[in-house]
């Protein structure tokens, strides 16, 4: 997992999947779970932006 805090409302988070390809499935997933998380924890979903990459896209954003 990256982040990157650029502010309290831009928090860019990037999940790389080691074992698994992203597909749009497993991407749909994870970032269900992700902002599960968040709205739990009452924060305010529209501060992240999350990507979802496996291990064929890099560090980048």
């Amino acid at each position: 997992m990256l982040l990157v805090v650029n502010s309290k409302d831009d928090i860019r988070v990037k999940y790389i999947l080691a074992n698994k390809e992203a597909t749009e499935s497993v991407q749909d997933e994870v970032k269900s779970i992700f902002y599960g998380a968040v709205e739990s924890n009452n924060l305010d979903p529209n501060s992240f932006y999350l990507k979802v990459s496996d291990n064929n896209d890099g560090p980048d954003w």
